[in-house]
């Protein structure tokens, strides 16, 4: 697990490019403290810093370079690099290292492009080919590992973290106007390569770019796309058995390293089956150490079912409370670490947990993203099931699951978002109401929610509206406490199959993730819940803590998002909004303010 960057100058790198890619590198730094380097070409530069977690020795130090042709830079895991490294030997491939990264220069040569079907893993990754000139772009199938990049006629830039690209001081610091609407109105962010930095974008989950040196060439391609079919036939017992095995599987290649590991644990269903699956997966004699966060109010406090699982599987728990945590500078940290904004406290929870495992001294959490929207863990899942029930003219199972889905009701926080998602699903046509505290963005700033709207709701979870969003809060959180997130719910083998059951395998009877709960050894008190919290932390009350330092954002004369935001009714409705009138959204509208101030942002003309 690492932090990339580099430059493609189509003239020539200069002494001054040259020390771009080193600040820009030592701006990743947190992402690698155990090592770094840099390697430069003609028109080439890349950076790179390590966090060492397979083959310690300075023999996988990066940049890496192969053969006297190629140069990697890479961030990321190929846990299945064993049994390809074996295939290339009796290929006639010999190796120097034991790391996962010169196995991927191996399979390149070996296979071109194409080896990127073979890798079972998370990566972005930069390998320069100095025969071709061009260099190629890599990112793994889901996007667990983030790439950034910046283009324009004289050169390309690419890095790990926008922050690191911001390095670059001939790069404007504007607001995409699209991306914020979208997020102050949906709470969407990340459902499109464009950033909340205006020219700024990601390369997209499951492709790849070459960058000629020429300057020719520099749109993606995609290798990869999961196809939701829901065909298969077979009895709900081969399911269970398939099912069961191909998580296995992913858990115990994800528990492969040199370094010790270590499960996030909630309380919920998703990464209790990863705690217990680790303990069968792992190797006779491994200490399990579990890490979660503990809400100290009630009705969010998971504690006692984490305590089942711990109990069940006799791993070592390390709870984290944020009663101790001064807010205020803990906001403004993650404002920095996330580089744009985020929808909630939850995130500032997360990063607790990730920062106690490094002070513990676990380099490695496998953690649970990625199960709900593979198995239709969401309220809105259950939504979309009963109206195709309904469509499909299978009235009474549609009122059946209704019914018995009243029980989730319970844990959610905000009633009037829930029913406006309801009204969204059912009717998708519908013009969203204008809102009191936001301004109307103008015609040619059209939402970029809309696209892909035809897709299945499967799909846009994964690709665009909830996926990808996550995994960005989990990397920068993650590396900011130098500590690598595996995600076992995210291996392609297990993605593939779980997106051809019919969803009758994952709702049912009231209940979500229906084959998860039969294929593990599950807690009974965990394998019955119905109610769902997420990873949540005491929005409200955190709020209050810091109510005058949260409040000044809206008062403060170089007030930032004017163009966006109605301060003075956020001011003056300011109490309301406080106990709960629209706090989904107050919290959206001081982390825009937080960051545009944070990276001194200026709003769009």
């Amino acid at each position: 697990m690492c932090g990339i960057c580099g430059i493609v100058n189509y003239t020539g790198i200069t002494l001054k490019e040259k020390g771009l890619v080193n600040r820009m590198n030592e701006c990743l730094f947190h992402r690698g403290p155990d090592d770094g380097g840099t390697f430069f070409d003609e028109k080439l530069g890349l950076g790179h810093r390590r966090l060492s977690i397979l083959d310690l020795s300075e023999r996988a130090h990066q940049p890496m370079c192969y053969r006297e042709k190629y140069t990697i830079v890479f961030n990321g895991e190929i846990y299945n690099f064993i049994e390809i490294r074996s295939e290339l030997i009796q290929r006639g491939y010999t190796f120097s290292s034991d790391s996962d990264t010169e196995v991927i220069l191996a399979a390149y040569d070996c296979y071109g492009i194409d080896c990127l079907k073979l890798f079972n893993g998370m990566w972005a990754f930069a390998l320069w080919d100095s025969a071709e000139k061009r260099l190629l772009l890599s990112r793994d199938r889901f996007g667990v590992k983030p790439l950034y990049y910046y283009k324009n006629d004289g050169y390309f830039l690419f890095a790990s973290e926008i922050k690191a690209l911001l390095c670059d001081e001939r790069i404007s610091r504007e607001a995409n106007d699209r991306i914020v609407y979208d997020f102050l109105e949906q709470g969407l962010a990340d459902h499109t390569e464009e950033t909340f930095f205006r020219n700024i974008y990601k390369l997209p989950a499951g492709t790849y770019m070459y960058v000629n040196c020429e300057g020719k060439g520099t749109e993606y391609c995609r290798y990869h796309e999961l196809e939701f079919s829901s065909k298969m036939v077979e009895s709900n017992t081969v399911y269970q058995k398939i099912f069961k095995s191909l998580f296995f599987k992913s858990v115990q290649l994800r528990l492969r390293s040199d370094v010790p590991t270590g499960s996030c644990l909630s309380g919920g269903l998703d990464s209790s089956a990863i705690v217990c699956t680790v303990r069968k997966a792992a190797e006779k004699g491994h200490e399990q150490h579990t890490f979660s966060f503990c809400a100290e109010e009630k009705g969010l406090d998971e504690k006692e079912y984490m305590e089942e699982v711990v109990k069940q599987t006799g791993a070592v728990p390390h709870y984290v409370y944020g009663s101790g945590e001064n807010l205020k500078e803990l906001f403004e940290k993650l404002v920095f670490i996330q580089d744009e904004p985020f929808a909630s406290t939850s995130i500032l929870a997360s990063y607790l947990v990730y920062r106690e495992a490094g002070s513990a001294g676990v380099k490695v959490l496998l953690d649970g993203q990625g199960a709900d929207e593979l198995l239709c863990g969401y309220r809105k899942s259950r939504i979309y099931y009963v109206k195709g029930l309904l469509q499909e003219g299978y009235f009474f199972r549609a009122l059946l699951e209704l019914v018995l889905s009243v029980s989730q009701i319970k844990t959610s926080f905000d009633i009037k978002d829930d029913l406006g998602k309801l009204k969204r699903i059912l009717n998708m046509d519908r013009k969203s109401e204008e809102n009191r505290y936001l301004r109307k963005r103008s015609e040619k700033e059209d939402s970029l929610a809309e696209q892909g709207k035809e897709r299945d709701f499967q799909f846009r979870d994964i690709y665009r509206i909830s996926l990808p969003v996550l995994l960005r809060y989990a990397d920068r959180n993650s590396m900011a406490a130098s500590v690598e997130s595996r995600l076992p719910f995210l291996d392609y083998e297990f993605a593939e199959f779980c997106t051809g059951l019919p969803l009758s395998e994952k709702i049912k009877n009231g209940y979500s993730k229906v084959i998860l709960r039969q294929a593990i050894h599950l807690p009974e008190k965990i394998r019955k819940r119905k109610d769902k919290l997420g990873f949540i932390a005491p929005e409200r009350k955190w709020l209050k803590t810091e109510e005058d330092y949260f409040k000044s954002f809206f008062e403060a004369s170089d007030f930032r998002a004017e163009k966006y935001i109605r301060r003075e009714k956020v001011l003056e409705d300011w109490d309301k909004l406080l106990m709960g009138a629209d706090e989904n959204l107050l919290f959206r509208m001081i982390s825009l303010e937080a960051w545009m101030k944070e990276f001194n942002v200026r709003q769009a003309h």
